[in-house]
């Protein structure tokens, strides 16, 4: 008869991606795995394989969970730029209150694993392209609505807000003040006019 499992699958993942975020992957052992999950080492071989196989699955869900913000901002009553601003807002105010944290696990796995890693840069670029699309919409929004003018296709304003959403979540781990992370935030949205 098969083992049945005994853990929580979200917790697991959420568990690995804070050990993959602070870490990072080739930082991270299999003892600090184990030891962050609560797993034992047969559960870990078992349901994911390997070290790499978890760090992608965390890596997943880390996706997932950041996205939730996003489509949280899409539910609310605001026009696309005010959608924008709620966005860069609870980021700020995340990164102001974390300040421990050791950056973003999609920014670090960017930096660090997707040149050595297919799958890793698969998952960072399709992240980089949901989150770009998102920004899009919601400036063409708002250019319809004329709460913004653009010079430029939106296209190029979200790759540009995505660049900026991530260099926020870097420019943090520098010791930025949630003052200073508030300028870069007013001076981009001002760009979009």
């Amino acid at each position: 008869m098969p083992k049945v499992k005994q853990f929580n699958r979200e917790k697991v993942l959420e568990a690995a991606a804070n050990i993959f975020r602070q870490n990072g992957y080739n930082g991270t052992s299999i003892d600090d795995i184990l030891k962050a999950t609560g797993l034992s080492r047969s559960s870990l071989y078992d349901s994911f394989r390997d070290k790499h196989s978890l760090y992608l699955a965390a890596l997943e869900f880390y996706k997932h969970t950041e996205n939730h913000m996003f489509e949280e901002a899409g539910k609310k009553k605001l026009n696309g730029i005010q959608k924008i601003e709620y966005v860069f807002k609870e980021v700020v105010n995340y990164l102001a209150t974390h300040p421990d944290d050791n950056g973003c696990l999609m920014v670090n796995a960017a930096a660090e694993m997707s040149k050595q890693c297919e799958q890793t840069a698969q998952i960072v670029c399709n992240n980089k392209d949901s989150i770009e699309e998102l920004f899009t919409v919601w400036l063409d929004e708002a250019k319809k609505a004329q709460n913004i003018k653009l010079s430029k296709p939106a296209k190029t304003y979200g790759t540009f807000l995505y660049n900026t959403l991530c260099g926020l979540k870097v420019l943090s781990q520098s010791g930025a003040s949630k003052s200073d992370l508030n300028n870069v935030v007013k001076l981009s949205l001002e760009a979009l006019n």
